[in-house]
């Protein structure tokens, strides 16, 4: 196994991104361990522009039908611009909230 850094672009339908963000949540979640991490990519605004996504697939072709199978994608919410491969060398938790 191996991960890969996939990178979404935000294509701005903001009613379905309301109406599927349920969705769209609970298919990350459904990952399970295969999503290292995941979260948006901001403007200066904090405005949402993308996501990007590390999950861990046998190869590309299995990360690139994972990203595909993100219900934001195809409900016009997102674009996939690209699925790099990407070793993680080292990783800080995020702080406690």
């Amino acid at each position: 196994m191996a991960h890969f850094l996939v990178e979404y672009r935000e294509l701005g339908n903001a009613s379905a991104r309301e109406e599927k963000r349920g969705d769209h949540i609970a298919y990350r979640k459904g990952l399970g361990s295969a999503m290292a991490l995941a979260g948006p990519l901001l403007d200066d605004d904090d405005k949402p522009i993308g996501s990007i996504v590390i999950v861990e697939a046998d190869d590309r072709q299995a990360a690139q039908e994972t990203a595909n199978a993100d219900p934001y994608v195809a409900n016009g919410v997102f674009e996939l611009v690209s699925v790099r491969k990407y070793r993680i060398a080292a990783m800080k938790p995020p702080a406690a909230a």
